[in-house]
């Protein structure tokens, strides 16, 4: 394995780690290899590209995401819109992404979360795109998609 793909595998594999050290739920669904993880993982990824945080994850996996002519990359362009308006609207990077987080693991939010939520159309735009795009990133391939998840979720 090359150095790149290595550093990879270790920079999201603590992740998924620290996320399950965060939310025990998902640190239980991960252990049980609960069939949402595999929907929630890949997702995990998006909104880590989204911080400019995958390491070039992503695009291994997906190129198409990042060519701006392609459906893909048109929805990653406007996903990253949406996420910026929605950092900026909020005032932290650290509260939106931990709520869009909380979201995507679909934890229990607090009541001002809540109001957050719904403030800033989370589930009807941040969500739903951040899903769709994770679907694709684990099908374009996915034998490879497949080795790179059992070595992350172990």
């Amino acid at each position: 394995m090359d150095h790149k793909k290595c550093h990879q595998l270790i920079h999201f594999s603590s992740v998924i780690e620290a996320t399950g050290e965060k939310h025990k739920q998902f640190a239980e669904q991960r252990e049980t290899r609960d069939a949402e993880i595999f929907v929630i993982i890949p997702s995990l990824l998006i909104l880590k590209s989204l911080e400019g945080d995958d390491k070039d994850i992503c695009s291994f996996f997906n190129p198409d995401m990042f060519d701006k002519s392609t459906k893909q990359g048109q929805q990653l362009v406007d996903l990253k819109k949406l996420y910026e308006q929605g950092r900026i609207k909020m005032g932290s990077s650290f509260d939106y992404y931990n709520l869009i987080e909380k979201c995507l693991l679909d934890v229990a939010l607090t009541e001002k979360e809540k109001k957050q939520e719904v403030e800033y159309s989370v589930q009807n735009s941040i969500i739903k795109d951040i899903k769709g795009l994770s679907m694709c990133l684990s099908r374009f391939k996915p034998a490879d998609w497949n080795k790179f998840l059992d070595v992350v979720i172990k």
